[in-house]
């Protein structure tokens, strides 16, 4: 009999089932879209039951027909980092969950970031922004004293959706290290930054490591969806640390770029070397195992080419549009591009910066404003990787996401960055990394054989042309965050 194993993934905009063996194969695929309230003020919330109801639903789909439910042997959990989960005694939700693209904070981060320096977080002080988890409880203290005052339990959506499965409140180093309430030199939540804000210590859950298994699911859920017993329910990460898992190969060490909806850069280090720029993340993949993952983040990454696309040129033909781009053009085109449309939090922390097109004139032509939101995306992924990472020897870039399927914009990347870019001819994306979780969560090995890589190499003439341009949009850049509109 195969043992099967489901992945989930909370999405910003989408919740994804996968149901896979112990070889990462994809035995069938769940996915429905939902939406999240977008009020004014920056103000992103949602329900968070409305995650589990799609989960429930995704369950019943995967095994309505063909696939027989007594194949199952563990859940692995994955999805969006930040978003913060108010529940009560009874776990009940307190109010909406304040999603991490909210930024309903951002006039009380620089108070925030003097606190947290003053008591010596400085790891702390450097990633808290709008959307942090801390932020956004110390939001609640202030603006709802009545909801503060109810919450019990405080998680992030992967743990929602664990808690909701199991009953058990608990989360991984990743969620509870990208929270801003850490305590990075015990690795264990900061009493001292709980207690100066005034939070109820025993509001936030049992660290454990990602592939930790949390406990069977519920006898509740097993009768609603006809579950047999005993299937295991694994703690899970963030989207991020899960992308970077499911992607990793013998090179431990090597970058990846994750151009999803925002455009990532994370760095693994194996020696836990801190950086100076960037979101410093304990990830611990298993039991006395961990890594230092450092990722910065252009918030707004593919997104931008879905944006240009829909909305100004109102058409889906994405080859007919990249393909009337002349090779010609490729590091001679004059307009530049400032891509960080809706703020930035890794190198600016400024979430009131905008998009521009810089240096247009009348012989602009669509081609030239298109390549240039091509280029400007990768410049500023270029510019967070040189800011990160403080040595230049790795071997290549791995690149994952919606946007690594453009030819065009991998052979922009690699002569940007003037290295070579891997892409898996197999995409594999958070949700693998969250099946990945749960086959070593239960003691069995993944048996998936490596498949071979695309491989982009630069060339040294358009290096050098890209290399020109780059400190063209640096001189840009020194503008445009000085002053906006």
């Amino acid at each position: 009999m195969t043992k099967l194993y489901i992945g989930i993934d909370i999405g910003t905009s989408s919740v994804k089932l996968g149901l896979y063996d112990s070889s990462l194969n994809l035995k069938d695929l769940f996915q429905k879209k939902y939406s999240y309230c977008d009020l004014k003020d920056g103000k992103k919330e949602i329900d968070p039951s409305i995650w589990f109801q799609l989960v429930k639903e995704g369950i019943k789909k995967l095994f309505k027909e063909k696939n027989p439910l007594d194949t199952i042997v563990a859940i692995g959990t994955t999805g969006q980092m930040h978003t913060a989960v108010f529940l009560d005694k009874d776990g009940k939700s307190v109010r909406p969950a304040i999603l991490w693209n909210d930024t309903r904070t951002k006039e009380t981060i620089p108070a925030l970031k003097n606190t947290l320096l003053r008591i010596k977080q400085c790891e702390n002080a450097k990633i808290v922004s709008t959307g942090s988890p801390l932020s956004n409880l110390i939001w609640v203290e202030k603006n709802e004293p009545s909801n503060f005052k109810k919450i019990k339990h405080f998680l992030m959506p992967v743990d929602y959706i664990v808690y909701r499965l199991t009953g058990k409140y608990s989360t991984d180093y990743c969620d509870a290290s990208t929270s801003s309430m850490f305590d990075f030199d015990k690795n264990q939540w900061s009493r001292e930054i709980v207690d100066t804000f005034s939070i109820d210590f025993n509001i936030l859950p049992d660290i454990h490591s990602s592939n930790y298994v949390v406990g069977d699911i519920k006898d509740e859920v097993v009768k609603q969806l006809g579950l047999p017993k005993g299937i295991k329910v694994i703690e899970g990460t963030g989207d991020n640390a899960a992308t970077a898992l499911a992607n990793s190969d013998s090179h431990t060490e090597t970058p990846l770029i994750s151009l999803g909806t925002s455009g990532v850069v994370v760095i693994p280090d194996q020696n836990n070397n801190f950086k100076k720029v960037g979101k410093n993340i304990v990830f611990s993949p298993q039991e006395n195992h961990f890594q230092l993952l450092t990722q910065g983040t252009v918030q707004a990454g593919a997104s931008l080419n879905n944006w240009w696309l829909t909305n100004i040129l109102h058409t889906d033909k994405i080859d007919q549009e990249q393909n009337a781009i002349s090779e010609k053009l490729l590091g001679n085109n004059d307009v530049l591009f400032f891509p960080h449309v809706n703020g930035e939090k890794t190198l600016f922390s400024n979430p009131n910066l905008r998009g521009s097109f810089v240096n247009l004139s009348l012989e602009t032509q669509r081609e030239n404003m298109y390549l240039a939101i091509l280029e400007g995306v990768a410049f500023g992924l270029k510019e967070l990787f040189d800011e990160i990472t403080d040595r230049n020897s790795y071997r290549y870039i791995r690149i994952v996401g919606g946007g690594a399927n453009s030819k065009l914009w991998l052979k922009i990347i690699a002569n940007i960055f003037g290295i070579e870019i891997r892409k898996s001819n197999c995409s594999r994306e958070a949700i693998d990394g969250a099946v990945l979780l749960a086959i070593s969560g239960v003691n069995e090995k993944c048996l998936s054989k490596d498949k071979n890589d695309a491989i982009v190499n630069p060339s040294k003439n358009l290096t050098s042309k890209y290399a020109q341009r780059y400190e063209h949009y640096l001189k840009m850049i020194s503008v445009m965050t000085k002053e906006q509109f």
